[in-house]
C-alpha cells in the first residue's frame, strides 16, 4: 500500500467493485447466503465467470464463504462495505 493512502480506502475492494458483473452478482446474494448454481440461474455469465468473480469479491473481502458438503455460499460481509460506505462520506463531511 502506497504512503498516500494508509488508513484510508480499500484499494483492492474499489477494483473489485468496478466491474459490472461484480455488482450484479452483489444484487443477486443481497441479504442471502447462496451457492454459484443459484447464483448463474440469475445472471447472464457462465458459472466459470461467476466463480472467477466471486473469488476476487472474496480475496477483497466483500464476500465470505461457507462450505457445506459439496456446495459453497457466498454472502455479503456486510462490514467491508459499510466500513467503505463511512470512509467515503468522511470525504464530503459536513
Amino acid at each position: 500500500m502506497s504512503g498516500i493512502n494508509e488508513n484510508a480506502i480499500d484499494t483492492e475492494v474499489m477494483k473489485a467493485l468496478s466491474d459490472e458483473t461484480r455488482v450484479d452478482i452483489l444484487y443477486i446474494i443481497g441479504n442471502s447466503e447462496i451457492n454459484v448454481n443459484e447464483i448463474a440461474k440469475n445472471c447472464k455469465v457462465s458459472r466459470p465467470t461467476i466463480s472467477h468473480h466471486l473469488q476476487i469479491m472474496k480475496r477483497a473481502g466483500i464476500l465470505t464463504s461457507r462450505k457445506s458438503g459439496k456446495e459453497i455460499y457466498y454472502s455479503i460481509n456486510k462490514y467491508k462495505l459499510t466500513s467503505l460506505a463511512e470512509t467515503i462520506l468522511s470525504f464530503i463531511s459536513w
